[in-house]
């Protein structure tokens, strides 16, 4: 039986809001969003109130739902430390989205980037 090997990245590993920050589009965002979703922990996900399980992120507006939802949860202290982390993440991918899209939408910066 063969196994399979998974490539080895070189240097130093990139945290989730480190990964956001490097992103350069809403996809890449929503990327790094989704797989950040997948690396949670089955029980981490089991804490998390029901209407806010990980959910399908498709854009931005997903994205900035979901961080709404979050920090409105008023959750039970066995699950706030992971609702909160998770909401941590996607209010930082949410500015991150905020700063991406501002720039597409300013065409002042776009003639800068020419420059």
């Amino acid at each position: 039986m063969s196994t399979l090997e998974f490539p080895k990245r070189s240097g130093p590993s990139v945290s989730w809001p480190g990964r956001v920050d490097l992103a350069k589009s809403e996809a890449e965002v929503v990327e790094a969003a989704r797989d950040y979703l997948a690396s949670l922990d089955p029980f981490e996900v089991d804490r998390l109130p029901d209407h806010c399980k990980p959910r399908k992120l498709f854009d931005a507006q997903d994205i900035s739902s979901y961080a709404f939802d979050l920090m409105r949860t008023d959750c039970a202290e066995e699950s706030a430390a992971v609702v909160h982390r998770v909401a941590a993440f996607f209010v930082h991918a949410n500015g991150r989205l905020a700063q991406l899209l501002a720039k597409t939408n300013d065409p002042e910066s776009e003639r800068r980037e020419r420059a």
